[in-house]
């Protein structure tokens, strides 16, 4: 196939498309369009969608490392609904290799879509495509489809619109559910399995009459096929939502899930029964799903992504957020060293050891750290950071790193991205300066979010600051809910001294963060035997201050007593505590 030329040859004439279609050779590439749009395809701007930091808020949809979307007028009429034009990017090798074996997702979002529309299925309407290629390879795709007027997404109208509109049409939400699930199983039964059907790919027109509000968007995820039980549970756990263990629709779960089955292949009335065991596989998918999501979201800090990036400079690999300057870390790298080396007005020095030093030091680029994007210049501010050097002073640290699969810098990276993607406190990350040479000796940096705290538990029971009543009681359930956020989320921290827990009272309340993650893993559910190592890791560490009333109290609120019995953990974590007591707490 020569450079610049698109083959559509899955198309034949005998195909039930409603509109013939045509050829248009424009702006370097040959588009596939419907008739009556080609004379539109020569004025179409496509060369703004390369540079989407030039658009406006209203023009630019969404910029991500996969694609950029931009809404633009229709240059035939521009009274009539506008345009959406994806531009997708292919920009690593593989997948323009890739592309070669396989249709680029803008052509399989176009021939899905015709063949959606061509059953009758609700979708966006679209008008033209085209790939680029360069030597044979190709290299970006665009699709121009048109808006649908007055839609907004599944996922705005259930979280923020349905109670308010249930005031005024009582009943809407149940027309609303009953219209998904007769979508879902028109999908199901054209043999169209979306893979990824979450509610913000559903658009909804309020203005538009009952059974005609729904439209399904993003195709090029959807695959051609028979889909059977295992497939539907794909794809309503993908309904569901990412997170852990959320409602499938909030309270409509059941009355979803029958409709669902009495649309699907023309099925009867479901019983209760097959509805909860349709639902407790939903939520099995669902899990797995949740799972992938965390592993992918989280080695996004290794590689070019929206968030992160990668360089090099000054003997260092860099791994980064995309806001944090590279020249802010140098500069907080060069503080650290001067607080380790006496200079008061450097910064704070929190903890110095043989393998590691940690300081908090002033930066003039912050970035706030409650963003999903990179924030803007005028977002970020000066303030501080928290340094940690993870040192390789000894020949034999030196040989360990080198024949480590992964750093000790760059694991505590990792974890730290792993514990902000699933909502475990910890202090988020910046920047991982990795040195070049393992052998050199030059040590590691971790640059990370300072976290304004009152010490950690350790030093706050050793100085006699530890609360009393009321307030040790809640700094019970502080460290419990924490424990139990770990195990909900599939997180082993396998060093969980008291030293490691960070500590902040706010009115009475306390909020905690978990520090030191360099040998944290994810995704493995807890053990007996883990927890009891766990909880005598906490236990050992505690001087005798704290009570034994305390330490029982804190163990039932982590519901783990009541799973498994709490006498028989009980007795296990105080055995294991008395052989993994530290020198400094052992009685002389």
């Amino acid at each position: 196939m020569s450079a610049g030329r698109l083959s559509f040859s899955s198309f034949s004439g005998s195909e039930p498309l409603a509109r013939p279609i045509t050829r248009v050779r424009a702006h370097g590439m040959e588009w596939l369009t419907v008739q009556e749009f080609a004379a539109a395809i020569p004025r179409l701007d496509i060369v703004r969608s390369r540079h989407p930091e030039s658009l406006g808020e209203d023009e630019l949809v969404k910029d991500s490392m996969a694609r950029t979307v931009m809404r633009l007028p229709d240059p035939d009429a521009p009274e009539r609904p506008g345009l959406y034009l994806k531009r997708y990017k292919l920009r690593t090798f593989r997948e323009r290799v890739k592309h070669l074996l396989v249709p680029a997702k803008p052509v399989t979002e176009w021939r899905v879509c015709r063949a959606l529309q061509a059953v009758g299925i609700p979708t966006c309407d679209v008008l033209a495509v085209a790939v680029r290629r360069r030597r044979g390879l190709p290299r970006e795709g665009f699709l121009v489809s048109r808006e649908i007027p007055g839609a907004v997404d599944l996922r705005q109208l259930l979280e923020v619109w349905l109670p308010a509109i249930e005031k005024e049409q009582p009943g809407f939400g149940r027309e609303v559910i009953e219209e998904l699930a007769k979508l879902t199983a028109r999908l199901a039964d054209g043999g169209f399995e979306h893979r990824d059907y979450h509610r913000g790919n559903l658009l909804i027109r309020l203005d538009a009459p009952a059974g005609q509000r729904l439209y399904v968007l993003d195709l090029h995820r959807i695959r051609r096929g028979r889909v059977g039980r295992r497939a539907m549970a794909r794809m309503l756990a993908a309904l569901a939502g990412s997170s852990l263990r959320p409602p499938l629709l909030n309270e409509y779960a059941y009355a979803f899930l029958g409709a669902v089955l009495r649309n699907w292949q023309g099925g009867p009335t479901p019983s209760p029964k097959e509805t909860t065991f349709l639902l407790y596989h939903v939520r099995r998918k669902q899990r797995k799903l949740w799972r992938r999501r965390m592993k992918s979201r989280t080695r996004r800090c290794l590689v070019e992504s929206t968030m992160f990036t990668r360089e090099r400079a000054d003997g260092y690999v860099i791994h980064r957020r995309r806001d944090f300057p590279v020249d802010a870390a140098l500069r907080a790298i060069d503080a650290h060293r001067s607080a380790i080396a006496g200079d008061d007005g450097a910064g704070h020095v929190f903890r110095k050891g043989r393998r590691t030093e940690v300081t908090v030091c002033p930066c003039d680029s912050v970035p706030p750290f409650d963003v999903s994007r990179p924030a803007g210049p005028e977002e970020v501010k000066p303030g501080e950071v928290c340094v940690k050097a993870f040192r390789r002073d000894s020949v034999w640290g030196r040989l360990k790193d080198l024949l480590r699969p992964r750093s000790r810098a760059r694991s505590a990276w990792v974890a730290a991205r792993g514990f902000a993607v699933r909502g475990v406190p910890a202090a988020r990350p910046l920047a991982l300066l990795e040195s070049r040479s393992k052998l050199s000796g030059r040590p590691d940096y971790l640059i990370t979010e300072a976290l304004e705290n009152d010490g950690d538990l350790g030093e706050l029971a050793l100085s006699g600051r530890l609360p009393t009543g009321k307030k040790r009681r809640a700094l019970g359930r502080a460290i419990a809910e924490l424990l139990g956020a770990l195990e909900e989320r599939g997180v082993y921290h396998p060093d969980t001294k008291p030293t490691n827990f960070l500590v902040r009272e706010t009115d009475g309340e306390f909020k905690l963060w978990l520090v030191d993650l360099d040998r944290v893993r994810f995704g493995a559910p807890f053990t007996w035997t883990q927890w009891v190592k766990l909880l005598a890791r906490l236990n050992a560490g505690l001087p005798a201050e704290v009570t034994v009333l305390d330490r029982l109290r804190c163990l039932r609120q982590t519901r783990w007593g009541e799973r498994w019995g709490r006498p028989e953990l009980a007795r296990q974590v105080y055995e294991l505590s008395l052989t993994r007591r530290p020198v400094w707490l052992r009685e002389p």
